[in-house]
């Protein structure tokens, strides 16, 4: 079961049973900062903590369905196309269920028009740094990655400009 991309792997575990395969989006708004949701005290993991817009990925859907659908139910947010996965990783519930986590950068067309569902009790927009500042379920390495992959495109985008001045 090794080189499995998301869907593959989406795929196989609906057949056999073995994970909860989940979403989130990692999404960065116009000051470089991203967006985390307070989970509320009710939850089964992780209550109280602040993590990422993102959820279940149901039997017929996509994880892209999945990321759009959540996003604008949890945050009132619409996801632009074209989404870049960051990381996915595997945690144990206190049910002792295996959770599979399939993080993507995502970008929104508003980010003003926030308004969370009753699952969260808060949100904020953090840096890196913010993040020793708030209890959180462990989102450090989605954020390096991001910031280093809008690093690299403004580089990028900085080389083309160059090169078609010549």
């Amino acid at each position: 079961m090794t080189n499995l991309n998301s869907q593959q792997y989406m795929a196989y575990t609906k057949n056999n049973k073995l994970h909860i395969v989940s979403a989130v989006a990692v999404i960065r708004n116009n000051e470089g900062k991203y967006l985390v949701l307070k989970r509320s005290d009710r939850e089964i993991a992780y209550p109280g903590m602040y993590t990422f817009p993102g959820g279940k990925v149901e039997d017929n859907d996509t994880i892209e369905e999945t990321l759009v659908k959540e996003a604008r139910e949890e945050a009132n947010l619409d996801l632009k196309s074209g989404k870049i996965l960051l990381k996915d990783k595997s945690f144990i519930r206190p049910d002792d269920q295996t959770v599979k986590v399939f993080s993507y950068l995502c970008e929104v067309e508003n980010s003003d028009n926030i308004k969370i569902s009753d699952d969260f009790t808060d949100y904020k927009w953090v840096s890196f740094e913010d993040l020793e500042n708030i209890s959180h379920v462990g989102i450090e390495d989605e954020l390096l990655q991001a910031d280093k992959l809008y690093k690299l495109n403004i580089s990028l985008q900085n080389l083309n400009t160059k090169s078609l001045k010549g």
